[in-house]
């Protein structure tokens, strides 16, 4: 019954249009601040892909990687 319930009250909260508008406002804000933090982790796998092929080497360029984030993590 409690289950019911509460399925309920998220359809209904779903369903208003200030609590969607506010969800959508909530994930623009959220996607602005991930995407320098993507484009960072894009271009570091590019670095890595650079100077160890993945196909030849696929340990080596895990390695790589790794040393990376073992170096950002430091500082």
């Amino acid at each position: 019954m409690m289950k019911a319930t509460l399925f309920q009250l998220a359809r209904r909260l779903a369903s208003d249009p200030r609590v969607q508008a506010k969800a959508r406002e909530t994930a623009t804000e959220l996607l602005h601040r991930a995407r320098p933090k993507a484009q960072a982790a894009a271009a570091e796998l590019r670095a890595a892909a650079r100077e160890v092929d993945p196909r030849q080497d696929p340990k080596g360029f895990m390695r790589r990687l790794k040393k990376g984030w073992d170096e950002r993590n430091r500082s």
